[in-house]
C-alpha cells in the first residue's frame, strides 16, 4: 500500500494535479489502515470525519474555510457533515490526495440507509459519480491497488502570487476607490481563485494610503476571514480593527451594517451571492464606492442567482457599474480534474434549464416526480436543483442529501410542453404528533427535528392543536427568472394545496426570509400571516414569516385568531420590536390586518387639525397613532409618504433618520410629508364612505 501511495502521489507532483484513493473496505480495518498510514503522510493532514483517526483531530467546517493542505481524507465511515465535505475540497493543494474510506462499493446501499431501511439516494449519487470519474484511482482491502483509467493530465506548474488575474482585479478595485462615485465592482471567481486574498491585499494597500476607513462585510465572519488575515499581514498588524495612519479596515455584518450605517470611505462585500438582494441593494444606495465578490459555484450561495437577482438593481442604480471575473485557480492548477468531479458530486455547477418558448401557465404540466427516476435521469436532477439554487440566496450541499433522502420531503415541478422544467418547489409533511409533547414543547425543553411550522406554532404562538395539526410546508418554491409573474408559481401552489387537501391535511403553510416581493407573492393567494420573528436572521438581515392557509374546519378555527391576534399586535409591535423593518413590508402586513379598533371624534379632530397645520406632531401624536391602529381604510395606499408616516408614527424612527433616508432637509420637511400624508388617508377615507352609502 505504502508503495502504490508513493508512486500516486508522484504522479499527482509530476502532472501539477489533484487526484483521489478511493479506499474501500470494512470500517474498522479500513480507519486502521488510514490510522497506519499517517506518519508516512508528508505535508498538512486534514480530516473531515465525526470521530478522530489515532491522534488526528477532524475539521469543523468553520475552521475549512481558508485552510491548505497536501493530504484530505473524508471518512464516510463516519457519515460526515456534507457541507464539511464540500468545503474541505477547496483545502487541497496542486498535487494533493484526497482518501476517501467508505464501505465496498456493492456494500454502500446497506451501509447508507434511511430510517425505514431504504437505501439513501444521495450516496448513491455519490458513488456513481465516483466510479464514473477516470481518474480515481482505488484500494480495496480484499482486491488491493487498482490505478485509475486515465493518466493524469500533464498541468502547468505553480505559478507567481499575486496572479496575472489578481493584479488585474487590484487595478479595477483601486478604480473604485480613486474614480468616479457610485461605479462599484463586482469581482466573479470560482472556488479557489484567490478572490478573497484580493480584497484582503487591496484593503491593506488603501489602507497604507490612509484615504479614509474601509469596512469588510460578508455573511458570515468565518467568511471574511481569508481577507482580514491577508491584510493584517500586509500591514504587519493584527486585532478586530486594521489601522494604518488614521484609517482603519473592520467586519461588519450586514444587518449590523445596514443599522449603524457607519462613514466609510469603500465597502468591500465578500460571498455576496450569499447575502439576500434586498441588503445588498441597501449597500449600494447608501455607500458610493463598494465591491462586491461572488463566488460562482460555492458553499456560501448561489453566483448565478446573485446574477440573476442583483444585475438588474445594479443597471438600475448604477448603470456604470463594472465587473471582472478571476479566471486561474491560484491553490491548483488551471484544467485542475478533482474540481470537475467536485462539482459533480455535489452539484455545485448545477445551473437553471434554459427557458422554453413563451408559454403560458394553463399548457403548463404538473408533476410530483419520484426520488429514484430523479436521481438516474442526472439532467433533470441537475435541472432542478439548478433552479432551486438560483432562486435561494443561501443553497448548501446539505440541501441536494435533503432532497434526496428525506423522507417527508416531496420534489415538485411545473414543466412546459416541451418537458422543460420552468418551476419546482419543495414540499415537507409535518405535524401529524401527539398531543402529550405539547408542555415540553410550549416550555422550550423539547425540539422537533423536521416539524419546523408545528414546533413554531406551540412555542411561539401557543397553539394547543399546532401538534396534531398535519400540514404541507413549502420550503422552497421557485419560478425560472424570465416566466416570474405569469401565473405560474400560483399554479404549481394550487396543484400542492390541492393534492394536501386530497390527502386530508389541515393546512398548507411556508416560513420564509420576508421582503416585499416574497410576502406579496403568499398573501395575494390568500395566506395568512400568523407571525413575524422578533430577530433578524443575522445572515439574510430579514424576519422570518410564517404563512398558511387552511383547508379544514379545525385548521381554520385553529389558525385565524392567530391571524387576527397578529393583526392587532402588529401595529404596537412596529415600535419596539420591528422598529428598523422596511417600511414597504410593513405596510403590506398592515393591509392585512383586521382591526376592530373605533376612533373617537376628539382623536379624529386631532387627526385633522394636524393636517391643517393647526397643531405639532407631539400633540397630535396619540391620535394619528390611533387613526392608523383603527384601520381606518381597507387599504393604505402605497407610496413614500405613506412608508414616511409608518417609520415616524408606528416605528418611532427620529426626525435626523428620516430626513437622511429621505434626501430632506430637516423635521419641518418631513412633518410637512407626514401632514401631506395624512390628508390622502382622508380624503380615500371620504372616498370610500361615500362609495358605502
Amino acid at each position: 500500500m505504502i508503495e502504490d501511495l508513493v508512486r500516486l502521489r508522484q504522479e499527482l507532483a509530476d502532472s501539477a494535479c489533484r487526484g483521489a484513493l478511493l479506499v474501500s473496505g470494512e470500517k474498522s480495518a479500513s480507519e486502521q489502515l488510514c490510522a497506519d498510514l499517517l506518519p508516512d503522510l508528508e505535508g498538512e493532514v486534514l480530516l473531515i470525519g465525526s470521530y478522530p483517526l489515532a491522534d488526528l483531530q477532524p475539521a469543523q467546517r468553520k475552521t475549512v474555510l481558508g485552510r491548505e493542505c497536501q493530504t484530505l481524507i473524508w471518512n464516510l465511515h463516519s457519515q460526515p457533515d456534507i457541507n464539511t465535505l464540500a468545503a474541505s475540497a477547496g483545502c487541497l493543494c496542486r498535487g494533493g490526495l484526497l482518501l476517501i474510506l467508505a464501505p465496498e462499493p456493492d456494500d454502500w446501499v446497506d451501509s447508507f440507509s434511511l430510517a425505514d431501511g431504504s437505501p439513501s439516494l444521495f450516496w448513491q449519487h455519490i458513488l456513481s459519480e465516483l466510479e464514473q470519474w477516470p481518474y480515481l484511482a482505488q484500494y480495496s482491502l480484499e482486491a488491493g491497488f487498482l490505478a485509475q483509467e486515465m493518466p493524469f493530465p500533464a498541468l502547468a506548474a505553480e505559478s507567481d502570487l499575486p496572479t496575472a488575474d489578481q493584479v488585474a482585479a487590484m487595478h479595477r478595485v483601486g478604480r473604485v476607490l480613486h474614480g468616479h462615485r457610485r461605479r462599484p465592482l463586482v469581482i466573479r471567481a470560482d472556488r479557489g481563485r484567490g478572490k478573497s486574498t484580493l480584497l484582503g491585499l487591496s484593503a491593506a494597500e488603501f489602507l497604507l494610503e490612509d484615504r479614509g476607513d474601509i469596512v469588510i462585510t460578508a455573511p458570515r465572519k468565518e467568511a471574511a476571514a481569508t481577507a482580514l488575515q491577508h491584510a493584517a499581514q500586509r500591514l504587519g498588524t493584527s486585532g478586530e480593527t486594521l489601522s494604518s495612519g488614521s484609517s482603519s479596515l473592520r467586519f461588519m455584518p450586514p444587518d449590523r451594517l445596514l443599522d449603524e450605517l457607519p462613514e466609510a470611505r469603500m465597502v468591500l462585500v465578500d460571498e455576496a451571492a450569499a447575502i439576500p438582494p434586498a441588503l445588498l441593494e441597501k449597500i449600494v444606495r447608501h455607500y458610493a464606492r463598494v465591491v462586491f465578490a461572488s463566488t460562482v459555484h460555492g458553499y456560501e450561495g448561489s453566483g448565478r442567482g446573485f446574477d440573476i437577482r442583483f444585475t438588474e438593481t445594479l443597471n438600475a442604480l448604477t448603470p456604470q457599474w463594472q465587473s471582472v471575473e478571476l479566471q486561474e485557480p491560484v491553490r491548483w492548477s488551471e484544467g485542475d480534474p478533482l474540481e470537475a468531479l467536485i462539482n459533480r458530486l455535489f452539484l455545485l455547477d448545477a445551473a437553471a434549464p434554459e427557458p422554453a418558448p413563451a408559454i403560458k401557465a394553463d399548457q403548463c404540466e404538473v408533476v410530483l416526480l419520484d426520488k429514484l427516476h430523479l436521481l438516474n435521469d442526472n439532467t433533470l436532477l441537475r435541472e432542478v436543483f439548478g433552479l432551486l439554487v438560483v432562486a435561494h440566496y443561501q443553497t448548501t450541499p446539505s440541501d441536494l442529501h435533503h432532497l434526496l433522502d428525506s423522507l417527508a420531503t416531496s420534489v415538485w415541478v411545473l414543466r412546459s410542453p416541451a418537458g422543460r422544467v420552468c418551476a419546482a418547489a419543495l414540499v415537507i409533511e409535518e405535524g401529524g404528533l401527539p398531543a402529550e409533547s405539547f408542555d415540553a414543547v410550549l416550555q422550550g425543553e423539547r425540539r422537533l427535528q423536521g416539524h419546523l411550522l408545528p414546533q413554531s406554532l406551540v412555542y411561539h404562538c401557543g397553539l394547543s392543536e399546532g401538534l396534531e395539526l398535519r400540514c404541507a410546508r413549502i420550503s422552497r418554491i421557485a419560478v425560472l427568472a424570465e416566466y416570474r409573474r405569469r401565473g405560474l408559481g400560483q399554479r404549481l401552489l394550487q396543484a400542492i394545496e390541492h393534492f394536501a387537501s386530497a390527502e386530508g391535511l389541515d393546512y398548507v403553510g411556508s416560513s420564509f426570509a420576508a421582503d416585499t416581493t416574497v410576502t406579496g407573492f403568499w398573501l395575494q393567494q390568500d395566506y395568512l400571516p400568523l407571525r413575524l420573528g422578533v430577530r433578524r436572521d443575522p445572515c439574510s438581515g430579514s424576519h422570518a414569516l410564517l404563512v398558511a392557509k387552511p383547508f379544514t374546519e379545525r385548521a381554520s378555527n385553529a389558525l385565524t385568531p392567530l391571524y387576527n391576534r397578529f393583526g392587532r399586535h402588529f401595529c404596537l409591535q412596529l415600535r419596539e420590536t420591528y422598529q428598523a423593518l422596511d417600511a414597504a413590508l410593513a405596510l403590506i402586513l398592515l393591509n392585512q390586518s383586521v382591526s376592530s379598533e373605533s376612533l373617537g371624534k376628539d382623536e379624529w379632530r386631532d387627526v385633522q387639525r394636524f393636517v391643517s397645520g393647526e397643531i405639532a406632531f407631539e400633540h397630535a401624536y396619540p391620535s394619528l397613532f390611533r387613526y392608523l391602529q383603527s384601520g381606518p381604510l381597507s387599504q393604505l395606499p402605497e407610496g413614500e409618504d405613506t412608508e414616511l408616516i409608518i417609520s415616524r408614527v408606528l416605528q418611532a424612527q427620529g426626525w435626523t433618520q428620516l430626513a437622511r433616508r429621505c434626501a430632506l432637509t430637516g423635521r419641518r420637511e418631513v412633518e410637512h410629508r407626514l401632514r401631506q400624508g395624512y390628508r390622502l388617508f382622508l380624503s380615500l377615507e371620504q372616498g370610500q364612505t361615500s362609495d358605502h352609502e
